[in-house]
């Protein structure tokens, strides 16, 4: 299978369902070489295309998955893996950190009173919180898209999130579906596992915020 084609399988495997738009900025690709991609797998009946509802775009079948799952081990040669496994040492501890903020942007006090967002100070101290844990998360991808071309796109794309949020975009913090900061950096910490061939499970998590 062509790089296109399976970058476009790896995109939808990260993001779900998508557009083909988001979909190459997932993956680093051009847009047009991953439409033609999922074009030619969804007459494969590898993807399929949803229309004319609420949600529409892109997302895998059964047999996509698998055939993503296939592919997906000797897309990352061992001097990729050995980059991505520390990048993935470092990026736990930082996910713990930046759960605990997310929940500090979306509830104030000491409960869990919704934050409303009348507090200037209180939302201008999360934010650069964020942009501290934003600044760490450029050390952790430091070298990651050289190793590994198709994860370029994350840190510019977090960097491009976090401008939106301190110009004043509250959706650009955790709102899903906006290619919120939340958004993309649940789609990195979904790459890492899937390019490691881990199995999710609670140690792949990081600390809650209740632990903090």
């Amino acid at each position: 299978m062509d790089d296109a084609r399976f970058r476009a399988l790896h995109a939808l495997r990260v993001k779900g369902m998508t557009s083909a738009a988001v979909a190459a900025a997932v993956v680093a690709a051009p847009e047009a070489e991953i439409a033609a991609a999922l074009d030619d797998l969804g007459a494969e009946g590898l993807v399929r295309h949803r229309s004319g509802g609420r949600i529409e775009g892109w997302s895998l079948t059964k047999d996509g998955k698998a055939a993503h799952a296939e592919l997906v081990a000797g897309s990352v040669d061992p001097t990729a893996r050995t980059v991505l496994e520390q990048a993935y040492e470092d990026f736990l501890p930082l996910n713990g950190e930046f759960k605990t903020v997310c929940h500090a942007w979306q509830t104030r006090g000491d409960g869990d009173t919704p934050n409303d967002h009348t507090d200037a100070a209180h939302d201008e101290a999360v934010v650069a919180r964020l942009g501290a844990v934003d600044e760490r998360a450029g050390a952790v991808l430091s070298g990651v898209g050289a190793a590994l071309d198709r994860m370029s796109a994350y840190r510019p794309r977090l960097a491009a999130a976090l401008e939106r949020v301190r110009a004043g975009e509250r959706s650009a913090f955790t709102a899903p579906m906006q290619d919120s900061y939340h958004d993309i950096w649940m789609e990195l910490h979904q790459d890492l596992i899937l390019s490691l061939g881990r199995t999710r499970n609670t140690a792949d998590e990081g600390a809650s915020p209740r632990e903090h």
